[in-house]
């Protein structure tokens, strides 16, 4: 029984290693730094010996210039928290080959401001461009709605976005509104 204690601990403690590394560090920092350009703190994981002589993932916040900070609820205001495990969940599914390269996101913006929303679609163009993403959102505001529609709207030919809109009718019925937008060829640019 000890030597299977010992085995799934040393197990544990290499696979906590092989995920919460520099390199994921390393692209949550950057996508972190993205989203919340302003603020001083960075979230961080760190490896850390348990009393029972096993590996644990803890989370911290850096200093921008070096330096530990303290714990990420203490540190960061609400929003930023937010913009933290947003960021944390950008970065995990960037660490590893997708099976499907779908990003799911519901209501991501929440606690963000106009800035940071900016700055979140603009990941988010950069995610569904250059990483080849398929990136599926579910908000809950019509004017975030159309914002996020207009930022990700078609840039070159080939590519489209395809936008749905749920509702409910007077009759309790659930209505659907979807919209295939495909790439045009802006008339001014082209002359």
């Amino acid at each position: 029984m000890k030597d299977m204690v010992k085995a799934a601990k040393t197990a544990r403690a290499e696979i906590l290693r092989q995920v919460f590394n520099g390199s994921l560090n390393a692209v949550w920092r950057d996508l972190f730094v993205r989203l919340a350009p302003d603020e001083p703190f960075i979230p961080a994981f760190s490896l850390r010996n348990s009393s029972g002589g096993g590996v644990e993932a803890a989370l911290e916040t850096l200093f921008r210039r070096g330096g530990r900070g303290g714990n990420p609820r203490a540190m960061l205001s609400a929003g930023n928290l937010n913009t933290a495990a947003l960021t944390l969940f950008l970065a995990l599914h960037l660490s590893v080959q997708p099976l499907l390269p779908w990003l799911l996101i519901d209501d991501p913006v929440q606690s963000m401001d106009e800035v940071h929303i900016a700055q979140f679609a603009a990941l988010l163009r950069t995610l569904a461009k250059e990483q080849k993403r398929q990136v599926i959102i579910a908000v809950h505001e019509r004017a975030l709605f159309d914002y996020l529609a207009l930022e990700l709207s078609p840039a070159f030919p080939e590519d489209r976005l395809i936008t749905i809109e749920l509702g409910r009718g007077v009759n309790g019925r659930t209505s659907v509104h979807a919209e295939v937008l495909n790439w045009k060829e802006d008339p001014v640019a082209a002359a």
